[in-house]
């Protein structure tokens, strides 16, 4: 049976207290949310595991060459929030909420979980799943 450890990461003054493997896969979400809304394909490429799946909050399933296809340059930002981290062994998963905001208006509040794996050091993202959050 393997150990499972959880973070829940609170505001930046306490956040530098976190593990390193927590701030590690958070540093990777970041960089993630931040490619994607710049449209940045080879970051992205170089998060998504070849293995990466994605189910979105539209129950869509696309896979890591549907993903990359799909990425665009996008007109409004990801805000994430909530945030907790989760480990067994050499994977990671993280909870949160992720606010979408286009020109200072809330388009969509999702509930979502990531899936990274250790892959030779480095934290790749394995899944993704969003939930929109009603109105």
């Amino acid at each position: 049976m393997s150990a499972l450890c959880s973070l829940i990461l609170m505001p930046a003054s306490a956040g530098a207290s976190a593990p390193d493997s927590a701030v590690a896969v958070l540093h990777q979400e970041t960089r993630w949310l931040n490619a994607i809304v710049g449209g940045d394909g080879k970051t992205v490429a170089s998060i998504l595991s070849p293995k990466f799946t994605h189910i979105t909050a539209r129950g869509v399933l696309l896979h890591r060459s549907q993903e990359l296809a799909a990425l665009k340059k996008e007109t409004f930002t990801m805000n994430a929030s909530e945030q907790t981290v989760d480990f067994a062994g050499d994977a990671a998963v993280v909870h949160g909420l992720n606010t979408i905001v286009q020109s200072g208006k809330t388009l969509a509040r999702e509930r979502y979980t990531d899936v990274y794996a250790k892959e030779s050091g480095t934290w790749m993202a394995l899944s993704a799943q969003e939930t929109l959050i009603a109105p």
